[in-house]
């Protein structure tokens, strides 16, 4: 594998001659001139450039990983279709929809820039969505589309802190302000405790599909959900969490915890950037992250077994969230903990000094 630089590019293309696409190769730029922190460079030579991405090389402990994180090109490739995690090849696909069919995970929806890049967000108020970071930039404007009605975006706002040459340092949140309210879907609640380590996560987003096998390379316009242990160190826990894609045939790919994988365990992929991390603690279904990235130790992160997902967690960014989003739509986030109560009132008497 070559030797990877932090100012490093690579970017993945994908021939658009059928639905099943060939796995992509990587291209690395040792130097360019970002535009706008997230995109650096577009050739139209190409066929067809599905992911525009950042491949960063960071190193924990003796693990070296390349992190990309991605969003998709839908208005190269028209009709756009969206898709959802790659999943193990010795499950059902059905059994993947089913889980993101679940109301738990209805609030999750896809989210279109201008640009024609495509994502996912989470419902968090009625006319709010949270979604990634880094599927703000180079955008003044978006649509957010949910159970087969699309709104308007009247704001874009990233979160200052985020650098597009370290995802892993966290901050890779965004949020979308919607023309009008959603109507007949529950926003999800969000989580603010920190027992989140070592439960199972829910991912659910719109990315690309396939199997720990073949990695991304399926269109099927479907979202799905994967499940899996929340487990995983980028060396920034109090930011950023993950889990790694443990193979079913052996344990040579485990890279954290245990090298079991649970039943529907799976990897995210481009696409489901700004998707949502769930938890569920007694009966109650929390978001607990924003899907990130997707990284690998290999140099080659398309979501095969052994690569892992990186995500934001919501709890070490309630303070943004609920100091950006105005009155009076952020008194109606569901929230778990008292401690947020808390935080509402103290905003509310700065507000009234």
């Amino acid at each position: 594998m070559r030797d990877w630089k932090a100012c490093d590019v690579a970017w993945t293309f994908l021939s658009a001659s059928s639905g099943d696409f060939p796995v992509p190769s990587l291209r690395t730029v040792s130097s360019y001139t970002p535009l706008c922190g997230a995109l650096a460079e577009i050739n139209l030579d190409e066929p067809c450039l599905l992911w525009s991405n950042n491949a960063i090389a960071m190193r924990l402990g003796k693990v070296r990983f390349v992190t990309l994180l991605g969003i998709l090109a839908s208005t190269i490739l028209q009709p756009a279709s969206i898709w959802g995690v790659t999943i193990r090849d010795d499950q059902p696909d059905s059994s993947y929809l089913a889980l993101a069919a679940s109301m738990e995970y209805a609030p999750v929806g896809t989210f279109v820039s201008n640009w024609g890049y495509t994502g996912s967000a989470t419902l968090i108020a009625p006319d709010w969505v949270l979604t990634a970071a880094h599927m703000l930039v180079v955008a003044s404007s978006g649509t957010f589309t949910i159970n087969g009605t699309s709104y308007a975006s009247t704001q874009l706002i990233g979160n200052p802190g985020w650098n597009s040459s370290n995802p892993s340092g966290g901050y890779d949140f965004g949020l979308v302000h919607l023309s009008s309210p959603v109507v007949g879907i529950t926003p999800a609640t969000l989580y603010t405790g920190s027992s989140d380590l070592g439960q199972i996560g829910t991912f659910v987003g719109f990315g690309l599909t396939g199997t720990g096998l073949t990695g991304w390379r399926t269109l099927d316009n479907q979202k799905r959900a994967f499940q899996n242990v929340i487990d995983g160190n980028f060396g920034n826990p109090s930011l950023v969490l993950g889990c790694d894609f443990d193979n079913p045939h052996t344990t040579t790919n485990n890279v954290f915890g245990d090298a079991t994988p649970l039943t529907l365990e799976g990897c995210v992929a481009p696409g489901d950037s700004g998707g949502g991390v769930f938890i569920t603690i007694g009966s109650q279904t929390y978001l607990e992250g924003v899907i990130s990235f997707v990284a690998a130790t290999d140099g080659n992160a398309n979501s095969y077994y052994g690569d892992t997902s990186g995500f934001g967690r919501v709890s070490a960014f309630m303070p943004w969230i609920t100091s950006t989003i105005p009155e009076p739509s952020v008194s109606t986030l569901l929230v778990a903990g008292a401690g947020l109560g808390m935080l509402f009132g103290r905003r509310r008497r700065q507000v009234n000094k």
